[in-house]
């Protein structure tokens, strides 16, 4: 406010030299103080324009506080919303673990009930076990083994294994002798009239076999045993008749002459 109040005291003093006479000292001190005005005024243009430049910069400083003010309220805001998705995440979650807990322990009582109800029933549950398949016998290892049991005197086992033999093999050319020696086994154990029905089923099966002639003696044996004395001359005398070259006839002329029959 000084600096504005000098140019119009400076101009009141410049009035005196306009209404007297005018010199050139005066012109020049007229000239000097003008100029002193322009500079005044160049001065107070100056401040005017400081001052512009302050406003706007107050202004600028206040559009951006309120830019700021705006973007933090708009922040807090995105903060509020973001912490109530985390509270509402973490109920969620909260919830999930309730489940899962709940579920498990549905889980660990079905399996004891399911182990109380397996040893209640015990072994029941279990699948039978699968039959045992015995591998085939070989037939040749079969009748050895009962061939061997005769000779021991194991004659039932011997029986037996024989009889297991004819069941498999029946077909095989060992047959008659597997059936043969079933028969010998009864009558080695004084069971005679079994014997007998063997020797006829030897007969009967097998009428080409080499075993006939001892059938045919051992049959003739066994009636005498049990006292059919005709029946047995009959099988005496048959081999003897059907075949008179082999041993079983020599045996067989023994036994006639020892009962007092001629063996013809």
């Amino acid at each position: 406010m000084a600096l504005i109040r000098r140019p119009a005291i400076a101009l009141l003093a410049l009035t005196p030299l306009v209404g007297g006479c005018v010199s050139t000292s005066d012109i020049e001190a007229i000239q000097a103080q003008l100029s002193d005005i322009q500079r005044q005024v160049l001065v107070l243009q100056q401040q005017s324009s400081s001052k512009e430049e302050v406003a706007t910069l107050r202004g600028e400083v206040a559009t951006q506080t309120e830019a700021l003010l705006k973007s933090e309220a708009e922040m807090l805001v995105g903060l509020e919303q973001l912490s109530t998705q985390i509270e509402q995440l973490q109920a969620n979650l909260g919830d999930s673990n309730y489940r899962l807990a709940q579920l498990s322990q549905q889980i660990t009582a079905t399996n004891q009930e399911l182990q109380a109800v397996r040893s209640a029933l015990g072994g029941s549950l279990r699948r039978p076990a699968a039959p045992t398949i015995e591998p085939p016998e070989n037939p040749r290892d079969l009748y050895d083994s009962s061939y061997s049991d005769y000779l021991g005197g194991k004659y039932d086992l011997a029986i037996s294994g024989f009889r297991r033999y004819l069941d498999a093999f029946p077909e095989t050319d060992l047959a008659d002798n597997a059936n043969y020696w079933i028969a010998e086994s009864l009558f080695s154990q004084r069971k005679y009239s079994q014997a007998v029905n063997e020797f006829d089923q030897i007969l009967k099966s097998y009428p080409r076999s080499d075993k006939i002639p001892s059938v045919l003696l051992k049959k003739g044996y066994a009636y005498l045993e049990v006292g059919q004395r005709e029946q047995g001359l009959v099988q005496l005398r048959n081999v003897v008749r059907q075949y008179p070259q082999s041993d079983e006839a020599n045996l067989a002329r023994q036994r006639l002459r020892s009962l007092g029959v001629d063996p013809g």
